[in-house]
């Protein structure tokens, strides 16, 4: 069967309605896992957090058709050693799940976090919830885990974008070329924030 075009996008507040919908249509079982819960409120004052009206908030959805099918969000916070972090958690529904959706997800809250100055992300994951922890493990296998009752810990490190990273060296002054019809440096598009693919 053919799949249309999902985009991943900023969440925002014309999509209250659509979330209200996307909350009422997962199963029990994904609601569980990802809030702790079966029974999801959907009053405004939740509608509007997971649609990121709020500090240090960052919500975006998968949209399929115009349908929002997954749904992920980032609350920053400043831990007590001074580090900037932040506390993921991403929502796909039933019939969509184990087809790439919530890794996407991760991966755009991950760019977008790294892009703030956030430098480590933390999730509260279920221990059964084994398909979540394996999509950690893949991405940052060197995550720490701290299990407590149900729940697990997990904390891991962003790593710096590419630029920030090299140490900067100044390059020796050279005689103009010939143009070879390609753009110079400061020409070329920016690259891409680095994340553990």
């Amino acid at each position: 069967m053919n799949r249309t075009q999902v985009d991943v996008r900023q969440a925002c507040y014309a999509d209250h309605a659509a979330l209200r919908d996307f909350l009422g249509g997962l199963s029990p079982r994904a609601r569980y896992l990802r809030f702790f819960t079966g029974a999801v409120s959907t009053s405004p004052a939740m509608l509007r957090m997971l649609a990121g009206g709020g500090d240090h908030l960052d919500a975006v959805v998968a949209v399929e058709d115009g349908v929002i099918i997954g749904h992920a969000m980032a609350s920053d916070t400043t831990s007590p050693g001074g580090s900037r972090m932040t506390e993921i958690g991403v929502v796909v529904t039933d019939a969509r799940q184990g087809q790439g959706v919530g890794s996407t997800l991760i991966r755009t809250l991950a760019a977008r976090a790294q892009a703030r100055g956030i430098t480590g992300i933390t999730m509260e994951v279920l221990a059964e919830n084994r398909k979540m922890l394996e999509i950690i493990a893949h991405y940052w296998p060197a995550a720490r885990h701290q299990q407590s009752g149900p729940y697990v810990t997990v904390q891991t490190q962003l790593p710096q974008p590419a630029q920030q990273r090299r140490p900067h060296h100044p390059e020796p002054r050279r005689l103009p070329q010939p143009s070879r019809n390609r753009p110079s440096r400061e020409e070329r598009p920016s690259e891409r924030l680095a994340i553990p693919c």
